[in-house]
C-alpha cells in the first residue's frame, strides 16, 4: 500500500537520534481524522454552526498533528518540502477559524475545500519530492502522503459542489475524505511501530 509497509531499518521509526519517533504524530493525526469522520456520520443534524464548529476543530487538529510530523521528520529548514506542508497547515489553520467565526455553510464548502485542496496539493509535493530510497530510511511517507495528497484533494475539491447540500451534507463529504484518510495514517503509524519494536529487539 506505501512504503511505510514495507520492513525498515533500525531507524525506521524516528526521524532522527534523540527525537519524537514519526509513529506518534501520524498515529495522533490517524486519530484526530477517524474521530472527525466518525462524529460525521453519527451527528444527524450538525446545523451550520456544527458544522463551522467541527470543520474548525478537524482543521486546528490537522494543523497541529501536520506542524509534529514536520519536526519528526527534522527536515531542514530550506527544505521544499517543510515550506510546502508548514504554509500549507498554516492556512488550513487560519481558514479553520475563519470558518468558526463566520457561521456559514457557503464559507465551508469554500474556504475549506480550498484549504484542504491546498493540503492534499502540498502533500503530493512532498511525496514527490522525497526519492524513494529517503523513504525506505524513515526520512519521509512518501507513499502515504502521496494518498493522502489524492484524499485531500478530491475533498477539497468537491466540498463547493456540496455546498447546497446544507450542513449534513457537507459534513458528510468531509466526512468520507476522513474515514479514508484516518484509516491510511492508522495503519502506516502502527507499521512503523512495530517495524521498529522489531528492529530494536533484534
Amino acid at each position: 500500500m506505501s512504503e511505510t509497509a514495507r520492513p525498515q531499518p533500525l531507524n525506521a521509526a524516528t526521524a532522527g537520534s534523540g527525537t519524537t519517533p514519526l509513529w506518534q504524530p501520524l498515529l495522533l493525526r490517524a486519530a484526530a481524522t477517524l474521530a472527525f469522520g466518525l462524529v460525521t456520520v453519527f451527528w444527524a443534524a450538525p446545523g451550520t454552526v456544527g458544522l463551522c464548529v467541527g470543520i474548525a476543530a478537524y482543521f486546528l487538529a490537522l494543523t497541529a498533528t501536520q506542524y509534529w510530523t514536520v519536526r519528526a521528520l527534522r527536515l531542514p529548514r530550506g527544505d521544499a518540502r517543510r515550506l510546502a506542508l508548514i504554509a500549507a497547515a498554516g492556512l488550513l489553520a487560519v481558514s479553520g477559524v475563519v470558518v468558526a467565526i463566520s457561521a456559514s455553510a457557503i464559507v465551508a464548502a469554500w474556504l475549506g475545500g480550498a484549504a484542504l485542496a491546498v493540503m492534499g496539493a502540498a502533500e503530493l509535493f512532498a511525496a514527490l519530492r522525497t526519492p524513494k530510497a529517503a523513504a525506505e530510511a524513515g526520512r519521509g511517507p512518501r507513499g502515504d502522503w502521496m494518498i493522502s495528497g489524492v484524499l485531500g484533494l478530491g475533498t477539497g475539491i468537491l466540498l463547493p459542489f456540496f455546498a447546497a447540500a446544507g450542513p449534513h451534507g457537507l459534513m458528510g463529504v468531509a466526512g468520507g475524505g476522513a474515514m479514508m484518510s484516518g484509516a491510511l495514517w492508522a495503519l502506516s503509524a502502527l507499521t512503523l511501530r512495530h517495524d521498529g519494536g522489531g528492529a530494536k529487539g533484534r
